[in-house]
This record gives structure tokens, sequence and C-alpha cells, in this order.
């Protein structure tokens, strides 16, 4: 059962999301105030944060900011009415993992969560693939027993490929899938992510032996 931990202070739409989450195995704790929340996270654990923006003591902005602080690897969603693109922009700068406008219909926030949920579940242990072995806890590659020096978006983008094997990775779909990089990132941008992740395994553009450009879409990794 997940645990979801609801920071919201309009108490009617908290006990509808409460009943309504626990029927698609959502173990729901609600609180309305920023400072409870906070205290909560230290000492409890949850599988994620829905957070309404429109707080008393502190904006959810700043609170998400604090939570993604304080814990990297929680995921939070945005769940307010405020639906101004300028807020959009800065939840998604300050962390948050996605960003719903109230109001909704409570089974499209159910799909979110559920797809939040296991992005997140993806990195929380660790596999091996053929020279490559992934510790999803240090969030380190090594190769061939060689732990890799690799940034969080190296790492990031390398683990979803090698989870991916033989499969065409977009770069829309690497932008949607990891955190460390924004989803106003070019196509640019993870073109040179791969690029250095290349250098550091010692792949070759022209003769992959591990990752394979698919023009025009995104990448593969074809392993060995």
């Amino acid at each position: 059962m997940s645990r979801i931990l609801m920071v919201e202070d309009d108490p009617q739409l908290t006990e509808l999301l409460e009943t309504y989450l626990s029927g698609y195995g959502m173990d729901v704790f609600s609180v309305s105030l920023p400072s409870v929340a906070l205290e909560k996270l230290e000492v409890e654990q949850y599988d994620l944060v829905l957070l309404d923006l429109g707080l008393p003591q502190m904006d959810g902005l700043e609170l998400c900011k604090r939570i993604k602080t304080l814990h990297p690897h929680l995921p939070v969603i945005i769940s307010t009415a405020r639906a101004d693109v300028s807020d959009k922009v800065v939840a998604f700068d300050v962390g948050a993992d996605d960003y719903i406008a109230k109001p909704y219909e409570p089974r499209e926030l159910v799909a979110r969560i559920q797809a939040t949920i296991k992005r997140y579940d993806r990195f929380s242990s660790g596999f091996h693939e053929d020279l490559f072995r992934v510790d999803k806890i240090k969030m380190q590659i090594s190769q061939e027993d060689e732990v890799l020096d690799l940034t969080l978006a190296e790492y990031e983008i390398f683990a979803l490929l090698l989870e991916k094997k033989h499969q065409v990775v977009s770069r829309e779909f690497i932008v949607n899938s990891i955190n460390a990089v924004k989803w106003q990132s070019s196509d640019r941008s993870i073109d040179v992510i791969i690029s250095r992740i290349r250098q550091k395994i010692g792949d070759e553009t022209k003769n992959p032996k591990y990752i394979k450009s698919v023009r025009g879409i995104g990448y593969k990794y074809i392993g060995e």
C-alpha cells in the first residue's frame, strides 16, 4: 500500500481525496500546516507528497523546495487551483515531479500518483546488465567493477537506458522520466549528456557498442 502525505488546508477536499485514494490502495496522511508536514517527513516514510500551494505559514512552492532539498528522492505532486504558467514553471524549477490544476477528475490524480511512484520505484534498488552494475541506493553505475564518475543527470539517463535495453527511448521520455533534467530541457541538452556518458564508458558514436542513436527519436542501449 502506498503511503501518501497530503498537505491540504481544505477539509472537504481532504476528506474526499482520503476516501477516494484509499479505494486505490493508498494510505493517505493529511496535514494542513507546512511545519507539521516537515516534522512528519523527518520521522516517517512516505512514497509521495501531494501538495497544495495556497497554504498557511508558507507558500506551497517554498515548501516544495524545502522538501526536495531535505528529501531529494521523495516525489512531490502539486495539486492546486493556481493554474498560472509562472507558478507551474517555478514548481518544476524547485523540484516538483508533476503539477495538476484544480478542479480535476480524481481518477486523473490517481493515474498521476501511480505513474510517479512507479517511476521512482525503478530507482529504488539495483540491477546488473552486461558489464554494467547499477546500485540504485548509492546512485552509482560500475563498469567491470569500477565505479563510473557520473553526474546525477548522467547516472539517471544511463540507468534508464540500461533498464530499457534494446528499446528505443525518446528524448521526450527521458525528460519526463528522470529528475535531474527539467521538463523544459532541449533535445540538445540530452544529446550533450549522452555524449559525456559515451566518453566515460569508452563508447564510440560512429561504431557504438553500448548506446546507439536513433535518428530523430532518441537512443537505445544495445549491450554486447
